[in-house]
């Protein structure tokens, strides 16, 4: 009796490690693979896609959330404008406009290029610099720059992101 208490143990000590040897354990995720993850979900966003226009070149140069102890993260796209018409343009117009899965545009930001940022101050902070909106005109060829920035947590969700620009052609004088 007790040849066969042993015999039974190592029979199903056999049989336990060939069913455990097929036993898929699931590994952990690398610290490389977790760091990476992290830094996709702190950073990644759908990235700024310019729509074309015949006069003014748009270029992106920055499209990152930015982050920083003391404040929240912000969207922050900047880039270059350049005039190429062969006409003068008094300013850029640049809107972006924020789409979620469906489609539907869910939040809209506008600014002007930097030689015509003024054009963005309202009635009080024109009072106080003691100025009216004003802008540097253009050349054909002229480069100019603009810089946007918006707080993360502020836009809704989205998954797509639109830049299209309008410029304002120099008017004849009269």
């Amino acid at each position: 009796m007790k040849k066969l208490t042993i015999l039974a143990t190592f029979a199903a000590a056999a049989l336990a490690s060939t069913a455990i040897a097929g036993t898929f354990a699931p590994q952990q995720p690398s610290l490389n693979a977790q760091q990476k993850a992290h830094l996709h979900a702190l950073y990644d966003h759908p990235k700024t896609q310019v729509v074309p226009n015949n006069d003014v070149k748009v270029a992106v140069t920055t499209d990152a959330i930015m982050r920083s102890c003391c404040m929240p993260p912000n969207l922050v796209v900047a880039g270059k404008v350049t005039n190429v018409s062969n006409r003068e343009i008094n300013y850029v117009h640049l809107i972006f406009s924020f789409e979620d899965s469906k489609g539907k545009v869910v939040h809209t930001e506008s600014l002007y290029n930097n030689k015509a940022a003024s054009l963005n101050d309202d009635a009080e902070v024109q009072k106080i610099l003691g100025e009216k909106p004003h802008f540097t005109v253009l050349k054909p060829g002229d480069t100019d720059t603009f810089s946007f920035s918006i707080p993360y947590p502020m836009l809704p969700e989205f998954t797509k992101v639109e830049l299209i620009s309008t410029d304002a052609p120099q008017l004849a004088a009269r």
